[in-house]
């Protein structure tokens, strides 16, 4: 087994993997959406008057819709297509309807899902390690023993495509110089299995079994990828996430928590 699998899996089942973890992605309580009584008025007139696209309508210019729905990104775009699709209408009306006036009300006022927060806090607290800050220019040139890239997934991407050869379509959560060496990555906090979370996964081990460019790739992975005793012996999710059990030596996954052990074992 890949060492910092190995050393991954062991400080997962230690006491105080969770508690450390909270130092790099704090779960912020996020305070509910203020909508105004105006707003509520508004919604409750016009689920009152079972008027459906006056509905949808105030519900679209909200932060928050309250029901999941794949066509709501598109209509909030283009409203002209509430008037040129009645059957949509009808089914995202059916769907409000049913969730009922408290519900709809309930729903626009949740704040955001704390895990939409885990990839900046990720590289926030990269930033925090006490490494040199570097423009792309700068680390270039830098005599910096370790020092981080700094700029969006966009801008990192970017930066391996043009400097280090990555091929990939991906923003990078990571780009680092350790002498002279670089280290690209990938950082992912998995909290439940299934859907997204374990295509996020593949999506990491494609990454570190990626060959293309000069640089080490890592994936920096946290939550369940390392919690095997606590599954289900018939989970689906345990039989993909133990495949990381078999990556090679050079194919490097492993805890945030052994980030910085893993840079000094390169320095």
């Amino acid at each position: 087994m890949n060492k910092w699998v190995k050393k991954s899996l062991d400080l997962a089942a230690s006491p105080g993997y969770l508690d450390k973890l909270h130092d790099i992605y704090p779960v912020d309580i996020s305070v509910v959406r203020q909508i105004g009584s105006q707003v509520e008025q508004s919604i409750k007139a016009a689920f009152k008057s079972r008027n459906k696209e006056r509905l949808i309508t105030t519900l679209l210019d909200l932060e928050r819709f309250p029901i999941d729905e794949p066509y709501v990104g598109f209509i909030r775009k283009n409203r002209a297509a509430l008037g040129r699709n009645p059957k949509t209408v009808r089914r995202i009306y059916r769907r409000l309807e049913e969730l009922g006036l408290p519900g709809i009300l309930e729903g626009v006022s949740k704040p955001p899902s704390p895990s939409r927060k885990m990839g900046p806090a990720f590289k926030k607290w990269l930033h925090s390690l006490g490494y040199p800050v570097l423009s792309a220019r700068e680390i270039l040139e830098t005599r910096e023993k370790i020092a981080v890239l700094s700029g969006s997934d966009a801008a990192l991407k970017k930066f391996a495509k043009h400097e280090l050869g990555y091929r990939g379509g991906k923003g990078l959560d990571l780009v680092m110089k350790v002498g002279e060496t670089f280290l690209i990555g990938e950082a992912k906090f998995m909290s439940t299995g299934g859907g997204t979370q374990d295509k996020s996964f593949r999506e990491s081990l494609r990454f570190v079994k990626s060959s293309s460019g000069n640089a080490i790739r890592i994936a920096v992975m946290d939550g369940i990828a390392w919690a095997r005793p606590f599954q289900q012996r018939s989970s689906k999710s345990l039989t993909l996430y133990k495949s990381v059990e078999k990556l090679g030596e050079k194919q490097v996954v492993l805890s945030a928590l052994l980030l910085k052990q893993f840079i000094n074992s390169l320095a």
